[in-house]
């Protein structure tokens, strides 16, 4: 790794560390949950209603019997018109009910996946901080001599014996034009 390799993996640790962690609680994490805890509310409280309209329907049903046993037409008709009305409404809490649940759904899935990106970015951060902590360690002194450089592939190019009352760098240009 070369010096400005060592350098710019420092500076990215350095302005990385001043990130907040996930582990800190941030104003959009309460946001969030304060969310869930709405739709989770109106959920209870619509599945509440749900039952409440399926007594009411049960007992109109009921009294709907009775009074066709008593013969009472006009009283049962009127008791199955409004099992009819608690039907229709009962019908819509469900149509909403499923509304909400698949809204609560979807939002705990993104959630769970902004959780998740954030999770990798806070062990790639560490990464970087572990990776720039080995290099801190190992000082600035090592660089990489395997990688031949320009300069090393022109004098291997260039041959004593074509130019040789010339300098390297002067006999590497004369080769070049020649070839």
């Amino acid at each position: 790794m070369d010096l400005l390799k060592k350098i710019e993996t420092l500076m990215n640790a350095t302005a990385r560390a001043g990130l907040p962690g996930r582990r800190r609680r941030s104003a959009l994490d309460k946001h969030e949950e304060r969310l869930l805890a709405e739709i989770r509310e109106a959920l209870a409280a619509v599945e509440t209603q749900e039952r409440l309209l399926a007594k009411r329907i049960k007992m109109e049903h009921a009294q709907a019997e009775e009074a066709a046993q008593l013969g009472d037409r006009a009283e049962q008709r009127a008791h199955q018109r409004r099992a009819t009305e608690l039907e229709r409404e009962l019908e819509q809490e469900s149509i909403q009910a499923i509304d909400l649940e698949q809204k609560l759904q979807a939002l705990e899935e993104k959630l769970a996946l902004a959780k998740e990106a954030v999770e990798k970015q806070y062990d790639l951060a560490g990464a970087m901080e572990e990776e720039a902590a080995k290099t801190m360690a190992q000082g600035g002194s090592e660089t990489e001599t395997d990688a031949p450089t320009a300069a090393d592939a022109a004098e291997e190019k260039v041959t004593p014996a074509d130019f040789p009352n010339d300098d390297p760098n002067t006999a590497a240009r004369k080769s070049r034009l020649s070839g």
